[in-house]
């Protein structure tokens, strides 16, 4: 157990600093922004292999709604393939603070995404890799852009009590003629349940963008899971085990801070 957990802390000890510093400087001149990041999800499985995911965010310095749905479809015991749709609202004093740029009018985006997770399990690590391709409809013309996550997690018991920290990285490419990396994410957390059917979530997330100057977010989430709507209903066993089955983090791997820079 404590071989576990203190290759767990290297783990996070070198990732972090390793993965802001890669494109540290890169963004907008500045000092980064410090912000909260609220949200709320609730997850409804609608069958074994099918569910609805919806979320609300807030980042809090920055005054930025989103409002996310997606349907995770599970073609195999490890793969799993997402289509979602997200639309993200910027007023114009959040606009000026991440790219020193005055606007008039809130910024505006909508996203049509369409995710392709594989999964599986070493030694109690959950393992994943998500490939997502995006579709950005912004206010100066439409952008295909890709993503890549790597995520890690490990049970940790407390005791009786067990919690699951997690890390992820996760890049961004809009083909555009830029540079490859447009964005790159570093994400640490744990997911913390109080109930079968309530989870709290803190994290840390860090944000370096190519056009934007970087955010350290502190998110704090509630994530909310209902029974299954259709079929037979699932035992305690079989609900606990499932719910980790989607190889990848809820909630703060879910924000999208999806802003203008060069669309």
């Amino acid at each position: 157990m404590l071989k576990t957990v203190a290759l767990f802390i290297g783990i996070l000890w070198i990732a972090l600093p390793c993965a802001a510093q890669e494109v540290e400087g890169s963004g907008k001149p500045g000092s980064a922004i410090f912000s909260n990041a609220d949200y709320l999800e609730l997850s409804t499985p609608l069958t074994n292999r099918v569910g609805v995911n919806t979320y609300g965010f807030y980042l809090g310095n920055v005054r930025v709604g989103i409002a996310l749905i997606e349907v995770p479809v599970s073609v195999q015991k490890h793969f799993t393939v997402t289509p979602s749709y997200l639309f993200v609202n910027v007023p114009p004093s959040g606009f000026t603070l991440l790219t020193g740029e005055p606007l008039a009018l809130s910024y505006q985006e909508s996203q049509f995404r369409l995710a392709g997770t594989l999964f599986t399990t070493f030694r109690h690590f959950t393992i994943s890799e998500r490939n997502m391709y995006v579709r950005r409809f912004t206010p100066t013309g439409d952008v295909n852009r890709y993503r890549n996550k790597i995520y890690v997690s490990h049970p940790l018991a407390l005791g009786s009590y067990k919690v699951s920290p997690f890390i992820f990285d996760e890049v961004y490419h809009d083909f555009l003629p830029q540079k490859w990396l447009r964005r790159n994410w570093i994400v640490a957390g744990v997911d913390m349940p109080i109930n079968r059917y309530l989870t709290f979530q803190p994290s840390y997330i860090r944000q370096d963008d190519l056009f934007l100057r970087s955010i350290n977010f502190l998110g704090v989430g509630l994530i909310i899971k209902t029974d299954r709507l259709f079929g037979r209903a699932k035992s305690s066993a079989e609900d606990s085990s499932s719910r980790g089955s989607a190889g990848e983090a809820t909630g703060a791997s879910a924000v999208e801070l999806g802003l203008p820079g060069q669309n």
